[in-house]
């Protein structure tokens, strides 16, 4: 489940973040967001099969790593300094954290099923 929703908030923050800057680095979150969405559906169909789950993480890992460079910029940003691109940095920042709040719980849901079985 948490696949999915955080699925679609990636593709709306994608979405919404190519209609206001008209940046090709909107597509990031819009493309793991549907990817995430679609691992997260199989999820639910196929009752939380492992290999799906590794596969979701995955996804959601390596977006994270690969827009984490984001962070210190947003977090500037978010604190009043003036930085470039701001529409770009909030939508790969955001990303980030997404991503992160996805394999946080990704993580814990593969460490919970082990600890039962």
């Amino acid at each position: 489940m948490s696949s999915v929703v955080i699925g679609l908030l990636l593709v709306l923050l994608g979405a919404g973040g190519f209609a206001l800057t008209r940046s090709i680095t909107a597509f990031v979150p819009l493309l793991t967001g549907g990817v995430l969405a679609l691992l997260g559906r199989s999820i639910m169909r196929f009752e939380a099969n492992k290999r799906i789950l590794a596969a979701s993480l995955a996804v959601s890992a390596v977006a994270m790593i690969f827009t984490a460079s984001a962070m210190p910029r947003l977090a500037r940003m978010l604190l009043g300094a003036v930085v470039d691109r701001p529409g770009d940095i909030f939508v790969i920042g955001s990303t980030a954290v997404l991503c992160l709040i996805h394999v946080t719980i990704t993580v814990r849901t593969f460490l919970r099923s082990r600890s039962t079985s």
